[in-house]
């Protein structure tokens, strides 16, 4: 109960961005593929996830671990979003 207030605002800024990268998208007029949404999702899903095993394991008092997990998790996430980033920016031009 006490990382309620945490992690109800990751998932409002979460949500706010995902809404606001959707509506840029619409007004830019781009177009994405299912699978760059696809990697996008995954990448963002694996992200957040980075992000409770960084707060679990600090709650644990786990800081290595919580923070190798955190780069573990989190650089493939990162990457993959990177990845779906290019794909629709390069097919936008």
């Amino acid at each position: 109960m006490e990382y309620f207030i945490p992690f109800a605002l990751i998932g409002a800024v979460a949500a706010i961005g995902i809404f606001g990268f959707v509506k840029w998208l619409q007004r830019k007029n781009i177009k994405a593929n299912w699978y760059e949404w696809l990697i996008g999702v995954v990448g963002f899903a694996l992200l957040l996830l980075a992000v409770q095993h960084l707060f679990g394991a600090m709650t644990e008092l786990f800081t290595f671990a919580a923070w190798m997990g955190f780069a573990i998790i989190g650089i493939p996430a990162l990457v993959l979003m990177v990845i779906a980033w290019q794909l629709v920016a390069r097919r936008a031009k």
